[in-house]
Order: C-alpha cells, then sequence, then structure tokens
C-alpha cells in the first residue's frame, strides 16, 4: 500500500484528478473555438464600452469647463458620471453574460 500519486499515465482521467479540467477530444475543442471567440469578442466589448464611457465623461466635463470657466469643478462631475456609468454598464454585460443572453 504505497501513498504516492499515481503518474498522470495511470491515472482515471477525471476532472478532479487533472486540476479541474475536462479532457477534451480534438473534435469537441475545434466545436468550442466560435463559443469562445464569440465570448472573447463580447469581454473585448465591454473594455470598450468602459473605457469610452470614461473617456466620453470626462472630455465633456472637460469641454463644460471651458464654456463656463468653472474648471475643474465640471471636469470632475463628467468624469465621475463616466466612471459610474461603465461600472454600471459592465455590471450589466456581465450579468447577461453569465445569464447566457
Amino acid at each position: 500500500m504505497s501513498d504516492a500519486p499515481k503518474p498522470p499515465s495511470e491515472s482515471s482521467g477525471s476532472a478532479s484528478e487533472s486540476g479541474g479540467l475536462p479532457k477534451l477530444s480534438p473534435n469537441q475543442a475545434k466545436n468550442d473555438w466560435p463559443v469562445t471567440l464569440a465570448l472573447l469578442g463580447r469581454i473585448v466589448g465591454i473594455g470598450w464600452f468602459v473605457g469610452t464611457s470614461i473617456s466620453l465623461g470626462a472630455y465633456c466635463g472637460y469641454w463644460f469647463d471651458r464654456q463656463f470657466e468653472t474648471a475643474p469643478v465640471l471636469t470632475i462631475v463628467g468624469l465621475s458620471l463616466g466612471v459610474v456609468t461603465a461600472f454600471v454598464g459592465m455590471f450589466r454585460l456581465l450579468n447577461a453574460i453569465r445569464k447566457g443572453r
């Protein structure tokens, strides 16, 4: 009765013994590429949404500061609104991805 772990060639291949990842056949791996690319596209879209929201909010605040000569008050307000919009939108998009919509 040896307490030594089995080498990988002798293991049964279950998900718990392989670090939680099931072994996929080459056909299964090929079939998962479109799904993976779609998910990657949605995640990249979230990144663009966050960056654009923050940038647009800051720029609009800066523009209003120049128009009304209230620097830096409206820049900070615009930046804050952009950050809030970005995080609310990010959470909504991530929940939609999680629920499979």
